[in-house]
């Protein structure tokens, strides 16, 4: 492989992790608000707010491969 900034060949390959991390809130529930309402009257629909307040947390890596240069330390 040929380095296209300096056109050496001495380029070596390196593999490289991305990890992206997502979070994600809960909040009121309509479905548990309902079925609140419909066992315990007007109270139940506090029951819409179990649970929230919760994170999920969600992490996905991935991998590339980047060729960087001995000469001249591009990365391509």
């Amino acid at each position: 492989m040929i380095c296209p900034k300096c056109g050496s060949n001495a380029v070596y390959d390196q593999i490289v992790h991305d990890t992206t991390v997502e979070t994600q809130q809960k909040g009121f529930s309509c479905s548990k608000a309902c079925c609140g309402y419909f066992f315990f009257d007007v109270w139940g629909i506090l029951c819409g707010l179990c649970g929230s307040g919760k994170t999920r947390t969600r992490t996905s890596t991935k991998q590339r491969v980047v060729h960087i240069c001995q000469t001249c330390g591009n990365r391509f």
